[in-house]
């Protein structure tokens, strides 16, 4: 087991800049990386704004589509009620 004087020199870790102690950090700093991102996403408050609008949007195209069907049959019977009244 290291000793305390060891432990302040860092003698518990690799300090050389050979490849594999190179490999070694950039897996751990990915893996710092993805647990901090994770740990971020969970914290982060939802937006419903977004999928408020996509539902705002559909109830309006709804409503203009059944808008324009009405005034299509109104148009209707009143070109029909046209050629009958002549």
């Amino acid at each position: 087991m290291a000793t305390q004087g060891q432990r302040q020199d860092f003698k518990w870790r690799p300090n050389d800049y050979s490849s594999t102690t190179l490999a070694r950090y950039d897996q751990e700093a990915e893996h710092w990386y993805r647990a901090f991102k994770n740990a971020e996403s969970k914290n982060r408050p939802v937006d419903y704004k977004g999928a408020f609008n996509t539902i705002g949007l559909i109830i309006n195209l709804v409503i203009l589509i059944v808008s324009l069907v009405v005034m299509i049959i109104i148009k209707g019977i009143k070109w029909l009620n046209k050629d009958n009244n002549m």
